[in-house]
């Protein structure tokens, strides 16, 4: 499986994007700023898990703080 994500400032385009991506039997959804900030989270405490910067209790306690805010 492959993902790639695709950003633009065109409407018109990223509709012709998502289009051609579902005649090319690609899963595409458009997503809020809301879902790629929560992607970007996720990414980044993965990363510091794997890297060893961020144990999980660390992991835990910062979505702790995501959650309260």
């Amino acid at each position: 499986m492959e993902t790639i994500i695709l950003r633009g400032q065109s409407k018109i385009n990223s509709s012709l994007i998502l289009k051609l991506a579902k005649q090319l039997n690609f899963t595409a959804k458009k997503l809020s700023l809301e879902e790629v900030e929560d992607t970007g989270i996720a990414v980044s405490i993965l990363e510091g898990i794997n890297s060893g910067s961020l144990n999980e209790n660390e992991k835990q306690d910062f979505l702790m703080l995501l959650k309260q805010s």
